[in-house]
């Protein structure tokens, strides 16, 4: 073993007379005393056999002592230099020892500080920057280049702008490599830096310096520096179990430490082992078998999978999630005598792979990784570059972060491109997650530009087209559209484009995006909206600073919004209002525009840019039809260029060359090779690379090179059917394999991986050595292997395989080929062999045991065809063959065997639109099955399951709506607590009721199918709704007389704010790009904010005139608002000042009537006007105008009514409604009929069918909401009016609107606002071209009809019996009735009040004799009740008491013994007697000096006594004679334990096990009560009869600390555990503690139940039964909490 590990020895430090360059010693282990010595370098630590070390030394130093070895070059201290470096001895040198000197060396590096060391100050820092070295490095010489003193870099950082205002700190320990044996680990190198921290007090000048922890802290680490750091930042939580002492918990549970770790706000990591290295376990080994060494317990702990590691890793991750943290890792190997290199911490390790993290590489090894030359070497750049992002993260650390299903992003860009994937602002993944931008955007320019050879595509500099506009001079040439034939190198010309712009920013910033038909995902213009906000906002800090202020006010992520919507809130409202005219330009680069799912829209948007700065655009694609017409139409002025055979020849030629000289070394054959190669060629590179590979493949010698040049056909589409003979001629198994990897690349979603394809071919084909090889060489040169994606070599290849293979020898069926995939991808998710359940569920279970954030990426990693089965198998069901009854029976089979374990396996991925994808593709399969099923002759045998599939589609989208988000926090719910909230005939429900494993039981409510209503809004009693609209992530409804406008959150429904008018308003208007809302009334004009409710601007309105419309301007710095009287102005808001104004009236009109109705077009160019009895007007608007445009007129008349010259109609309109996105109009008429009017060509069509009184449009135009006088809402497919949903509901409706993403609509009836979401809505937005007509005929040919079903009056109030039995509500009509648990079985009615009254309070007595019910209006009624007896078999209810009192009631309790009763409200309360059966009477009444709300309990052990317990006092009262007992204010005893605000009252309270209270406190602000300052006390009951206590002293209260953040609503409590509903609307408990440490997260509530008023009255009872009330009925929720 020995002799093994000197051998080991060796080949890590071999003999060598020249160590590295770059190579340094451990100043810490430095001394005057000489020896034989051997040293190497391993990253920063010196690795030597030194010499005994002696000399000056710092008081904390201890004195390390290393035996001299004689085997090794003989080295002496350099101590005149000042490097300090080792250097040779002449052979005679003495190596006795140097006595100690007293005297300071005179080398100024020859000492480097241990702990902390201040070098750079700034009185009063926004930041401190700690830099901690890492094993065997130094405080300084890690930093240090050379260790020379001018390379200690850290100060530099003080001169930077952004960093100036830091202080800058280093932190040196003892970690050598060599010595003796030492306990130290990095847990006591963690205590050590946190104590120092917290001791620090500044040094020399600095004596009185800020404490570190006053300001934010960022760490800087190097190698194991990174471990102790982490050690350091990461807490142990109470209910993991016991581990080591770790530094973190001294400023958890220490006070004196707890001001120190919350200032942790990022981490820098370099090459630090966070999974530990290869390297550690030999080193020790080493050291163990040098007898002048020990084995260090520090170096054990780098070894891989080191308990410490785990523990480390394991816990940090949980920790985390506030943290900004990025990785640096090496990438060169790092050299070592005798010419060994290693890589001393890979790339897997010095990655934490987190989603927030942000990793790159350095140029570097692992100790040059953090040594600079200069302030100008680039690595420093880079480094100080991300400081500065870090310090702008941190000022925006209030951005609330949302959770998002992405694996570590990582950046892989080339240095010259690296300063502006990672400058000031850097690569944040707060912005990546705000756009949802997964991929790394550099991968395909890459690709392509690896792919260009140098100096071609140069000629595109030369084109006059081009150089117009990439000019800054031509400012008029800002768009230009570039074509060429397939295969002729538009993508490479591209890519050259976007590399040269890149390399030269002077010009600008260079934005782009490459569209590929074979990733659906890359191919939306939802995406590349996306994609090129993402790089505008890393190249231009407003942008970035506006999309994180987007986010922070409004929480909006574009994950899912549609591209208008993207459009208007980051391009129009942010990017084009920045910058001006006079700055460089951005360029977009937009290539494969015709491969877009809508290239039309693109244009469209881009034809709508009015940017403050210049835009250029370049676009390009093929020429097709659609292309050229759609650009003519909408881009007259752009420029069109094509890509000729001239352009390419030059470029195709010294492609040929290049490659040929590499196959035909001979210059005549060469040349003869090329000019065959040419002419053939057409201009076309893809041909050409094709033809290469052939020649490469066969040309063994001339002839055969001459013969395959003979077969070569000339045009691409001959060239792909000899590679499908080639192909053919294989042996059967390879072409059959080549037929199925063809099969599978043709029709994936998108390209797989090899090792996703290895496990999609495993049923056929399984042990390849080498898939990728095997592709390369079985698939006939059609596809290609790129970063281990598989695809096609072009867009080309992909038509002809799928579309002109018939026939061939190998043939692709593209529907047979998807049903394999399809199949493939059920069956691996049903495989019996892969326990994917328990796999899911292990994950779930660690989380929450744990805490830590779910791993879902991991299980993605380890089994790779996972995720896209998750995620595909519906889109190859979508374009499966239909004719196939065993395939309908297996999708079938799959959705009712393994939905749950798709659903949970799609929640682990973190994205739900893969179920709502797959419930439309799922809708589109079943419309081809019914047409495939519609044309056979003999139906009768025929077994027609598409209706269950078409269920299987809506249940799956309901599904989403109301349980997606609890299954994103936990996965695993899903087959807890899905199936007993779903209604009864649901498929769901019927195919997993009898077989879940859920012991949640739900009754009490009727309704068997699925709700079209979300929530019905109570606006107030007697506050009419007439104005509904939609604004970002909220819906606001207009009421009443003084125009009070309401904010609520569209996710929950719940009340946000109000805002006042202060008089009627008539018109409402919102920016589609800021937060404003413009509301108009008589008398005024207001602009508000909606996130703040902030009243921006005022303006007085002219004359007595109403206001018919309202617009925002661009940018809104100006409101456009037009009058009854045709007088258009626009308003400057800042000033209030007139800008122009336009009178839409014709010249000597002496018609003088008012509009009924006006309509701003959506540009802002024209107005619509409607008159009664007159036909609609279209003016033109115009700022200045010397000559009036004469306005267009549309008439809708009867022929044999209206003659030519009358200008009136017989059909009078009533409004007009613009389309969104296109230049056409809707008129509704006074008859219902509804005409569609086309302004460009003026067509007009007419369509009487749809019985609308109101309509509205869907924000992408798509879609028409209409209403019509019986309150029944349609919905209809545009442009052709087909339905797709209608729903009775017979109610007058007063306004109509869509949610902005179209998903949901809203209706305003009376005082509610009803919040509506049919799955008809979710429309599939990632469908082919070919589909996509036959996707929206699906909608349109399959209508839903639907009706309200029942018209059951509100649950008003609420209360349950002791015993679990029996439960009664009161409802809006002044009923109360009751109903027994657990079925909800009506059993009788209690009593009744004014049926124009509502119920708001029952109190139900413990026995269950006595029932007392108020309503709104004062009146109480007492009841006495018996139950069934032997001799009646139904309850019996006498009257006892029936009174008014004079104002509200907010308390109603029983006394223990059921003897009286107390009536409270705020300024008296009265206590009636309840012993009389026939007439009860009053036996006292208390008045209050002054309103003071409390909560009224009994006395725990004291019957005769009643207590009242306030925000700040109890008070014991006889309950007889409400006689105060020993009155005496608690505000002394409170003020030793908690603080109570004046204003602050008891929202709800709660008693456990009647021995403790827990109290709701809630502080005013403003006008309101709120829950931003909600505490939550706890009063011990039982301490009511401690003798000790003394009379009238009041309880003590503890105020349980971090419980309040977590509670939305307090509910109860269930048995010794006090139930909540979190944030989240979880049903939690929690155990009673002092300190809130956990709580226990149950179950949920569906999405559809929450409607704020029914979550204020859920109460659960003694038995842990939840009662939530639910349209009208109450629904039992049993056996939640066990």
């Amino acid at each position: 073993m020995d002799k093994l590990l000197r051998k080991q020895k060796n080949r890590i430090w071999p003999h060598s007379p020249k160590a590295d360059s770059d190579e340094e010693s451990d100043s810490e282990d430095r001394s005057h005393t000489l020896g034989r010595t051997r040293t190497t370098t391993v990253g920063d630590v010196s690795l030597a056999d030194r010499p005994i070390l002696s000399g000056r030394k710092r008081a904390s130093e201890p004195l390390l002592v290393l035996p001299a070895a004689s085997t090794a070059k003989e080295l002496s201290i350099d101590t005149a230099g000042e490097s300090g470096r080792l250097s040779p001895l002449p052979r005679d040198a003495s190596c006795s020892p140097l006595p100690r000197s007293r005297a300071k060396s005179p080398a100024p590096y020859d000492s480097a500080p241990l702990g902390l060391t201040l070098v750079y100050s700034y009185p009063q820092p926004v930041v401190d920057i700690i830099f901690v070295h890492g094993l065997g490095g130094t405080s300084k010489g890690t930093w240090s280049l050379g260790r020379d003193p001018q390379n200690f870099w850290p100060p530099w950082l003080g001169s930077e702008s952004d960093l100036s205002k830091s202080r800058i700190f280093t932190f040196g320990y003892r970690a050598p490599i060599r010595g003796h044996y030492t306990t130290f680990d990095i847990l006591a190198f963690a205590k050590d830096l946190i104590f120092r921290m917290k001791i620090f007090s500044g040094d020399g000048e600095e004596r009185e310096a800020r404490p570190i922890g006053t300001a934010p802290i960022i760490f800087v680490t190097h190698s194991m520096g990174g471990l102790i750091v982490k050690k350091v930042s990461h807490p142990l939580r109470p209910w993991i179990a016991p581990l080591r002492m770790q530094a973190y918990i001294i400023g958890k549970f220490n006070d004196q430490y707890a001001d120190i770790v919350p200032s942790i706000k990022s981490m820098i990591f370099f090459a630090t082992p966070h999974k530990g290295t290869d390297y550690a376990n030999l080193l020790n080994n080493i050291l163990k078998a040098d007898p002048s060494s020990k084995a260090k317990v520090y170096v054990a702990e780098l070894q891989k999978e080191s308990p410490s590691l785990q523990e480390i890793n394991e816990h940090f991750r949980g920790v985390c999630q506030d943290l900004h943290l990025v990785s640096f890792h090496e990438t060169r190997e790092t050299n070592f005598h005798g010419g060994i290199k290693l890589m001393i911490v890979h790339r897997d390790s010095a990655l934490l792979e987190y989603p927030d993290e942000i990793s790159n590489s350095l140029n570097a090894d692992h100790h040059s990784i953090v040594k600079f030359s200069s302030p100008d070497d680039t690595n420093y750049r880079h480094v100080r570059d991300t400081l500065k992002m870090l310090m702008r993260k941190i000022q925006h650390r209030n951005v609330v972060s949302p959770t998002l299903p992405l694996v570590t992003q990582q950046l892989h860009s080339p240095p010259s491109e690296l300063p502006r994937r990672l400058s000031d602002r850097g690569t944040n993944a707060q912005v990546m997650k705000i756009l949802d931008i997964p991929d790394n955007l550099d991968d395909e320019l890459a690709f392509l530009r690896d792919r260009r050879l140098s100096g071609s595509c140069e000629w595109i500099l030369q084109r006059p087209g081009f150089t117009d506009w990439i000019s800054h001079e031509h400012q008029d040439h800002n768009l230009l559209w570039l074509t060429g034939a397939p295969g002729s190198g538009k993508s490479t010309v591209a890519s050259f484009i976007v590399t040269m712009l890149k390399d030269t920013p002077s010009r600008g910033n260079c934005l782009y995006h490459f569209l590929s038909a074979g990733n659906h995902f890359k191919r939306t213009v939802s995406y590349l909206l996306r994609s090129i906000a993402f790089q505008a906002a890393l190249s231009n800090d407003e942008i970035f600073s506006g999309l994180l202020e987007l986010h922070e006010s409004t929480q909006i992520t574009f994950a899912q919004q549609k591209p208008t919507f993207i459009w208007e809130k980051i391009f129009e409202g942010i990017l084009f209002r920045l910058g001006s005219e006079s700055k460089p330009p951005m360029y977009w680069v937009v290539d494969g525009i015709d491969e877009s799912d809508t290239p039309g829209e693109l244009i469209k948007f881009v034809a709508r840019m009015k940017p403050a700065m210049r835009i250029k655009v370049l676009l390009v694609s093929r020429e097709t039809k659609e292309l050229l017409k759609t650009t003519n139409e909408l881009l007259p002025t752009m420029k069109h260029q094509m890509i000729g055979l001239e352009d390419t020849l030059q470029d195709v030629e010294a492609y040929v060359r290049t490659s040929i000289t590499k196959i035909v070394p001979t210059s005549t054959t060469q040349q003869e090779i090329i000019q065959e190669i040419l002419s053939k060629a057409c201009g076309s590179f893809l041909w050409v690379k094709l033809a290469l590979e052939k020649i490469w493949t066969n040309g063994n010698t001339r002839d055969d090179i001459r013969a395959a040049l003979r077969e070569l056909p000339e045009g691409m589409e001959p060239l792909y059917t000899r590679m499908i003979d080639n192909i053919a001629s294989q042996p059967s198994r390879p072409c059959a394999m080549a037929t199925s990897i063809l099969t599978w690349v043709s029709c994936s979603f998108r390209p797989l991986t090899i090792p996703e394809l290895e496990v999609a071919l495993r049923p056929d084909f399984s042990d390849f050595v080498d898939l990728q090889h095997t592709v390369e060489q079985v698939c006939g040169q059609f596809v290609v292997v790129n970063n281990s994606n598989v695809s096609l070599i072009h867009q080309t290849a992909r038509e002809f395989l799928l579309r002109k293979t018939s026939g061939m020898s190998v043939h692709i069926q593209e529907a047979e080929g998807h049903k394999h995939a399809a199949s493939v991808c059920m069956e691996f998710l049903e495989d019996a062999e892969t326990p994917w359940r328990r796999i899911f569920m292990k994950l779930s279970t660690t989380q929450q045991q744990s805490r830590l954030p779910l791993q879902g990426p991991e299980v993605f990693q380890q089994h790779p065809f996972l995720f896209y089965a998750l995620s595909f198998w519906s889109y190859h069901v979508s374009h499966a063959m239909s004719d196939s009854d065993e395939f309908e029976e297996s999708v079938l089979l799959f959705l009712e065997e393994c939905c749950l374990l798709w659903m949970n396996g799609v929640a682990l991925s973190k994205n739900l639109r893969i179920m709502t994808r797959a419930a439309q593709q799922i809708k589109t399969y079943t419309r081809r099955r019914a047409q495939t099923i519609s044309r056979r002759q003999d139906l009768s045998l025929t077994l027609d399951r598409a209706g269950e599939l078409r269920q299987w589609a809506n249940d799956i989208i309901r599904i989403v709506g109301r349980f997606g988000g609890y299954f994103l926090q936990d996965p695993s719910s899903v087959h807890r607590n899905l199936i007993p909230f779903c209604p009864n005939s649901s498929i769901i429900s019927r195919s997993y009721g009898l077989i879940s494993r859920s012991a949640i039981s739900v009754t009490g409510t009727t309704s068997a199918t699925w709700d079209d209503c979300l929530a019905r809004l109570n606006m107030g009693e007697d506050q009419t709704g007439y104005k509904v609209f939609c604004k970002d992530t909220f819906f606001c409804t207009l009421v009443g007389i003084k125009g009070t406008l309401i904010v609520w959150h569209a996710d929950t429904c719940e009340e946000a704010r109000r805002v006042t008018h202060d008089e009627y308003v008539t018109h409402v208007a919102s920016s589609n790009t800021s937060n404003m809302v413009a509301t108009a009334g008589f008398k005024t004009t207001k602009v508000w904010d909606v996130i703040t409710g902030e009243e921006r601007y005022s303006m007085p309105k002219r004359l007595h005139h109403l206001t018919k419309a309202l617009a925002f301007g661009e940018y809104d710095q100006d409101l456009l608002i037009a009058y009854d009287d045709c007088y258009v102005q626009c308003v400057e808001l800042k000033t209030g000042q007139e800008r122009w104004k336009f009178v839409a009236k014709e010249a000597r009109s002496q018609d003088h009537s008012c509009a009924r109705h006006m309509a701003f077009s959506p540009d802002l160019s024209q107005i619509a006007i409607v008159f009664r009895g007159r036909p609609v007007i279209i003016w033109t608007i115009q700022e200045v105008a010397s000559e009036m445009i004469s306005p267009r007129n549309y008439v809708l008349a009867r022929p044999r009514l209206t003659s030519a010259g009358d200008r009136g109609v017989w059909d009078a309109p009533e409004m007009v409604l613009w389309q969104p996105l296109s230049d056409f109009l809707l008129v509704l008429m006074e008859d219902t009929t509804i005409a569609k009017w086309n302004l460009i060509q003026n067509d007009r069509t007419t369509y009487p069918h749809t019985g609308a009184k109101s309509m509205v449009f869907s924000p992408d135009g798509n879609l028409l909401l209409t209403s019509d006088v019986q309150g029944t809402l349609s919905i209809w497919m545009m442009p052709h009016f087909r339905l797709t949903y209608q729903f009775k509901y017979e109610e007058l409706v007063m306004d109509l609107a869509f949610s902005v993403d179209g998903t949901r609509f809203y209706d305003i009836r009376g005082t509610f606002c009803n919040v509506w979401e049919p799955d008809a809505l979710i429309r599939h937005e990632d469908i082919d071209d070919e589909d996509r007509s036959s996707a929206y005929e699906t909608l349109t040919s399959e209508p839903t009809l639907s009706s309200d079903n029942s018209n059951r009056l509100s649950v008003t109030a609420l209360a349950g019996d002791s015993h679990d039995k029996y439960y009664c509500c009161g409802r809006d009509d002044g009923t109360v009735t009751m109903y027994d648990i657990p079925a909800g079985e009506k059993m009788r009615k209690i009593t009744s009040h004014a049926s124009s009254v509502s119920v708001t309070r029952l109190a139900w007595s413990i026995s269950g004799k006595y029932l007392i019910s108020c309503d709104d209006s004062g009146r109480i009624i007492a009841k006495r009740l018996e139950p069934p007896s032997a001799a009646k078999d139904k309850w019996t209810v006498y009257p006892l008491f029936d009174l008014r009192i004079d104002e509200s009631l907010e308390h109603l309790l029983f006394s223990s013994n059921d003897e009286c009763c107390l009536i409270a409200g705020p300024t008296k309360a009265l206590v009636m007697s309840l012993k009389s059966k026939k007439d009860a009477k009053e036996l006292c009444k208390l008045r209050y000096p002054f309103r003071k709300e409390g909560y009224w309990m009994n006395h725990p052990s004291k019957p005769a006594l009643l207590l009242k317990v306030t925000a700040g006092q109890e008070q014991r009262y006889l309950w007889k004679t409400f006689e105060p007992i020993n009155r005496c204010s608690s505000e002394a005893v409170l003020a030793k334990h908690i603080q109570i605000d004046s204003d602050t009252h008891i929202n709800r309270a709660v008693k456990i096990k009647g021995q403790w209270l827990l109290l709701e406190l809630l502080a005013k602000t403003g006008h309101t009560y709120g829950a931003e300052k909600r505490n939550m006390d706890l009063l011990d009951l039982r301490k009511l009869d401690d003798p000790a206590m003394l009379e009238g002293s009041m309880l003590e209260r503890q105020r349980v600390q971090g419980l309040a953040r977590h509670v939305r609503y307090l509910i109860g409590s269930f048995q010794d555990r006090v139930v909540f509903m979190d944030h989240q609307f979880w049903l939690c408990t929690w155990e009673l503690e002092s300190s809130y440490t956990r709580h226990k997260r149950h179950y949920f509530l569906p999405k559809d139940w929450l409607a704020p008023v029914a979550l204020r009255l859920t109460t659960v009872n003694g038995h842990g039964t939840l009662l939530v009330p639910r349209n009208g009925e109450v629904a039992i929720v049993s056996s939640g909490f066990r």
